[in-house]
């Protein structure tokens, strides 16, 4: 779990989730940075620079490096401006047994897993 260039009470409530559900989980590596609060080329909160696409390549790539020492079974990928709403989104992904599974998420950003130009068909 990683948080950084947050404006708001980002880490607090991560720091607090983690020590109600750590106990949960095999493995929890958590990882906050309080300073800086943005990136030197955004255009605010919600801009996604080139820096920051960057920033969160590089967290991703090290989780990845680090899930693969561990020989971790499962690793999941959520930026926090996504929330996953269902108790059983996390089972429900591991009983598809697929090497790579994700869920449908519905957004007009550039952070959506698919391009919302999908008609209801």
């Amino acid at each position: 779990v990683a948080a950084d260039h947050s404006v708001d009470n980002t880490s607090a409530l991560l720091a607090e989730w983690l020590g109600r559900v750590r106990s949960r989980y095999h493995r929890v590596l958590w990882r906050h940075q309080e300073e800086p609060t943005s990136f030197p080329d955004e255009e605010g909160p919600k801009h996604w620079s080139p820096a920051r696409y960057e920033h969160v390549m590089r967290l991703r790539q090290e989780a990845l490096e680090a899930a693969r020492a561990m020989w971790a079974d499962y690793l999941l990928f959520l930026d926090a401006d996504n929330v996953l709403v269902n108790p059983d989104t996390l089972a429900v992904l591991v009983a598809e047994n697929r090497t790579v599974v994700a869920p449908m998420l519905d957004s007009r950003a550039a952070y959506s897993n698919f391009w919302c130009g999908i008609t209801p068909q």
